[in-house]
């Protein structure tokens, strides 16, 4: 007879290997990490399973502590998460940095990236005396760096030149936080990190474990069928930067 934790089994992992197979029709966005779920996918129906295979009693138990311990978890750092998805900056900062994200084969901003540019735009027309820092290298089927985009995504906004900093060398968060802080006074200037929502606390929380003495989120909007991929991913990159010291 089929139990009520077997059914519950099978169909989150039904929802979690549709969802998978959602996220390639998106891939020329440049979702990467996707595979998570599938991952998901197959312990759950795993676990579905085992609900019917005749296993030792502390077996059993064992396996369920882990998928509570795991569940729990990933609550807690989606909840850092969301605490930082709608982050406003206080007025008249000194400077706000732009975080890269990837650019189209055209040269244009992605989605991401664009919303970043368009939330830093705000900001730096409110307030005229910030200046701003771009921040992101060049990928490998990037035809100009993230930084180069943004600086001029920035200007056709109506955004002065002599307001904006270059950093183009950076390939990840750390790095982009890293080497902006050359261009700033990392211990005097009041620093705004503009990314998208779902991005925000990893990226305040590198900034302060990079130096960055006055520092604040500012969340650009993202919303949609990827926005839980992405929040996901987030909390396993959460993860992995504690695993590599960043954090």
């Amino acid at each position: 007879m089929t139990s009520v934790l077997e059914k519950v089994y099978f169909a989150a992992g039904g929802a979690c290997l549709f969802y998978y197979l959602m996220l390639g029709a998106f891939a020329r966005f440049g979702l990467n990490m996707s595979w998570l779920w599938l991952v998901a996918a197959a312990v759950l129906a795993l676990s579905g399973l085992a609900c019917r295979a005749a296993l030792p009693g502390w077996v059993r138990a064992a396996w369920r502590a882990l998928l509570a311990a795991g569940a729990l978890l990933l609550a807690a750092l989606l909840g850092l998460v969301i605490s930082g998805m709608h982050a406003a900056p206080p007025a008249d900062l000194d400077a706000v940095i732009v975080l890269g994200a990837r650019v189209e084969a055209d040269g244009e901003p992605s989605r991401a990236l664009r919303q970043r540019v368009e939330t830093a735009a705000a900001y730096l027309q409110a307030n005229p005396d910030a200046i701003a820092v771009a921040s992101g290298g060049q990928g490998a089927d990037e035809p100009v760096s993230e930084a180069a985009c943004i600086r001029e995504a920035l200007i056709a906004a109506g955004i002065a030149p002599e307001r904006i900093r270059l950093e183009d060398r950076s390939a990840t968060t750390a790095e982009n936080l890293a080497f902006s802080r050359a261009l700033l006074d990392a211990q005097g200037d009041s620093v705004g990190i503009v990314t998208n929502n779902y991005h925000v606390w990893r990226a305040v929380a590198l900034a302060r474990r990079a130096g960055y003495a006055d520092v604040h989120g500012i969340a650009a909007p993202y919303a949609g069928v990827t926005l839980p991929h992405f929040m996901v991913r987030e909390a396993a990159c959460l993860v992995a930067e504690w695993l590599r010291g960043n954090l």
